[in-house]
C-alpha cells in the first residue's frame, strides 16, 4: 500500500495583535496572544491561520503564540517572489520574525508543510528556537509518499516539475476541487473540511504549486546529525488500514532515524489534522515536549 500524495495537500481571546513578520517582508502575518514563552505556529500546504485557532486557545493560557500566516496560502494576499523560491525565503522570514518579536528562543510548532519548515529552522547554523515540534511533516516528504527509504530526490524531481507546470496554470476553483478529492485523508472533522476547503478556494495556486515543487525534492534526512535541538515527530495513521499501520510507522521512523534528538510519536486516531482529530492528546504531547525538553535545556 502507498500514501496518496493528497495525504499531505492541504493539507478571540483577549488582546490579540496582527503584525508584520518583517519590515522587509510580505512573506509572514502573524495573530499574537497569550503571556509567557513564545510558541510559534506555523500553518502547511494551503492553510493559515484557523487551522491553529483551538490550539492557540489553549496554549495561549500558558505561553505566548504567534499564530503565523504564509502569503499565498487561505487568505493571505501572495507574494510574487514566492511564486519563485518559496523554502528559504519563508524560513527567513520566519527566523527574522523569532528574532524580533520574542525571546529568540521560541518552541515551533509545525502541521505538514509547517512541520517540514520546522526542520529547516532547526537545522540553520545558530538555530533561534528551543525546540520544534512537527505535526505530520517529516523530512523527505516524497520518500514517506512512496513508502521507499531508498526514494531520492532527484527520483522525485520528473513528478514534481509536472506538477509545478500544472499548477501554474490552475485556477484556484480547480484546486479546489482537487483538494475536495482527498478530503477524507485530511481530518474526520466536518467544520475542519469545510475551513480545508474555504482556505483552499482562496489560496494561490502558483504560491502553492511552488511550495510543492521545493517539498516533494528536499530530502532533509541525511541533515539530522546536525540537529542541536530537539524535535517531536507526530504521526498521523488514523487514515491507514489497521492492517498497515505497523508498516506506516517504520516508515516514519525512518525519516528521523537519522538523530538521537528525535522522539516519535504515534497517533493512531488522527488524520492528517492531527490538533482537529485528537486535540486534547494533542496539546498533552505538545505542553509536555515544551516543558520537558524545550524549556528544560
Amino acid at each position: 500500500m502507498k500514501f496518496t500524495i493528497t495525504i499531505f495537500l492541504t493539507t478571540l481571546f483577549a488582546s490579540i495583535n496582527t503584525v508584520s513578520a518583517d519590515e522587509n517582508s510580505d512573506s509572514i502575518s502573524s495573530k499574537v496572544s497569550g503571556s509567557g514563552e513564545d510558541v510559534v505556529l506555523i500553518p502547511g500546504l494551503m492553510s493559515d491561520s484557523r487551522v491553529w485557532q483551538d490550539t492557540a486557545k489553549a496554549l495561549e493560557k500558558n505561553y505566548r503564540v504567534h499564530q503565523l500566516s504564509i502569503a499565498g496560502f487561505g487568505s493571505q494576499p501572495y507574494n510574487p517572489a514566492l511564486r519563485q523560491h518559496f523554502t528559504q525565503p519563508v524560513v527567513d522570514a520566519v527566523s527574522n520574525y523569532i528574532n524580533q518579536q520574542t525571546s529568540g528562543n521560541a518552541a515551533v510548532v509545525g502541521h505538514s508543510l509547517g512541520g517540514f519548515l520546522g526542520y529547516k529552522l532547526a537545522l540553520t547554523d545558530t538555530p533561534n528556537v528551543s525546540c520544534v515540534i512537527s505535526v505530520d511533516g517529516v523530512p523527505f516528504f516524497s520518500s514517506l509518499v512512496m513508502m521507499t527509504p531508498s526514494f531520492t530526490a532527484e527520483q522525485a524531481e520528473p513528478q514534481a516539475k509536472q506538477l509545478l507546470s500544472s499548477y501554474q496554470q490552475m485556477s484556484a476553483a480547480t484546486m479546489a476541487q482537487q483538494t475536495k478529492a482527498g478530503m477524507a485523508r485530511q481530518t474526520a472533522s466536518t467544520a475542519g473540511q469545510q475551513t480545508i476547503m474555504a482556505m483552499a478556494k482562496t489560496s494561490d495556486p502558483k504560491t502553492v504549486g511552488r511550495a510543492m515543487y521545493e517539498l516533494m525534492t528536499t530530502d532533509l534526512r541525511a541533515q539530522l546529525n546536525q540537529l542541536s535541538v530537539p524535535v517531536l515527530q507526530m504521526a498521523a495513521t488514523g487514515a491507514i488500514p489497521a492492517a498497515y499501520r505497523s508498516s506506516a510507522i517504520q516508515h516514519y521512523q525512518n525519516q528521523v532515524s537519522g538523530s538521537d534528538l528525535v522522539t516519535l510519536v504515534e497517533f493512531d486516531q488522527a488524520r492528517h489534522f492531527i490538533m482537529w482529530d485528537q486535540p486534547q492528546a494533542f496539546i498533552k504531547q505538545t505542553t509536555d515536549f515544551i516543558e520537558e525538553r524545550c524549556h528544560a535545556q
